[in-house]
Parts: structure tokens; sequence; C-alpha cells
């Protein structure tokens, strides 16, 4: 646990920045996945359009245009535009890893993928150390590894159906 800088107290959780280590090897795996699926994505495009995290070539910056393009568009047609924005900031930790894996089957997604995917996400632990207190091993029985390199794009995988089910509902 490393503390954040400015808290004005360090008796409380939230004033600690949580950071678990992993090995190198595991590392190198995971970006080796994540880039055969990069790679899924860019030929059979699995996920919606408008996904645009954790690809090559999209940026917050092509967000930021195509929003600005579907509204004028709605604008232009009398229509009123309506965005939904979600706050990933307890995105990864909350994702539900059966909901994960549901829709990288119905994404197609291959099935060995898929089982590396819940091997991963499933059975951890974790134990917190600071000064010089470690804790007891603690289960983590959800939610997406944050900032390993397959972690955005799981993520996107993650809400593909709540953003595609948006997509049908929406009036002609």
């Amino acid at each position: 646990m490393l503390r954040k800088p400015g808290k004005p107290r360090y008796d409380i959780p939230k004033a600690y920045r949580l950071i678990a280590l992993m090995n190198m090897i595991g590392k190198l795996l995971l970006a080796v996945v994540a880039k055969d699926l990069v790679y899924m994505c860019e030929k059979h495009s699995p996920l919606p359009d408008n996904h645009f995290g954790g690809q090559p070539g999209r940026c917050t910056s092509d967000t930021m245009h195509l929003m600005v393009h579907k509204i004028k568009a709605a604008w232009r047609h009398h229509n009123v535009a309506a965005v939904l924005f979600l706050d990933v900031g307890g995105a990864f930790p909350n994702a539900v890893t059966a909901c994960l894996l549901h829709n990288l089957c119905a994404c197609q997604i291959p099935e060995e993928y898929v089982l590396f995917i819940d091997r991963m996400l499933t059975g951890r632990c974790t134990r917190l150390k600071f000064d010089s207190y470690t804790s007891d091993w603690v289960d983590i029985d959800n939610g997406i590894v944050q900032g390993d390199p397959l972690s955005m794009l799981l993520y996107l995988f993650y809400n593909a159906e709540l953003l595609g089910a948006v997509k049908k509902q929406r009036p002609k």
C-alpha cells in the first residue's frame, strides 16, 4: 500500500493506493494475449464501433469527434441527442467475471482465450503489506485486474452487451 500524497489523514483506507506486483513472465503472457485479442477485434469487429479504448489507432479525440458528429447530425434532423457517460473509476474491480466470460463467448472469442481469462480472474488472492504489517491471504472473487495489458480490452467486452442493448432500443 502506498500513501496518496496530500491526504489530511492516513488512518482511513481511502488515503492509500493499493498496488499489486506481477512477475515479468505474467506480464509478457498478458501482452501476447492482448495483442491477439486486438487483432481479432480489428479483423472480425466483435465490439461496437463506438468503443475506442484499448485499441490501436483510436483515442479520446476520436471519441470526441464522433460524439460531436452524432450530436450535430441529430440536431440537423431536429432530433434530441442523448449521451451516456460511464464512470469507469470503480469499473475494473466491480466487473462481474461471469458476465465478462459470457460476453466473450457471445463475441465468439475462441474458447482457449475465454478459459485463459477465466483462470486469470478466478481463484485469486492477495494480502496487504505496509510498514511492518502483513495481512493474511484474502480471496479476490470479482473484478478485472487493473493496469495489465488486457484490462481495458476486457472492460470493453464487459460492457459491450450493455451498449449494444442501448443502441437496439433507441427510437427510429
